[in-house]
C-alpha cells in the first residue's frame, strides 16, 4: 500500500514528518524558508482548486 505523504485541505497542509524534515535539511536548517515554501504551495493549490 502506498504511503500518503501530503493531504491538502482548504486551509491546511498535512505533511508526513519525513517529508517535512527532509525539506528542512535540504534548506540548510532554514525552517522559516520551508514554512514560506509550504504556505506558497498551499496558496497555489487553493488557487488551482478555485479555478476548476
Amino acid at each position: 500500500m502506498a504511503k500518503q505523504r501530503m493531504i491538502v485541505t482548504d486551509d491546511q497542509l498535512l505533511i508526513d514528518m519525513d517529508l517535512l524534515f527532509n525539506a528542512i535539511r535540504e534548506a540548510g536548517g532554514d525552517w522559516e524558508k520551508v514554512e514560506r515554501d509550504m504556505a506558497e504551495y498551499l496558496k497555489a493549490v487553493n488557487n488551482m482548486a478555485k479555478s476548476s
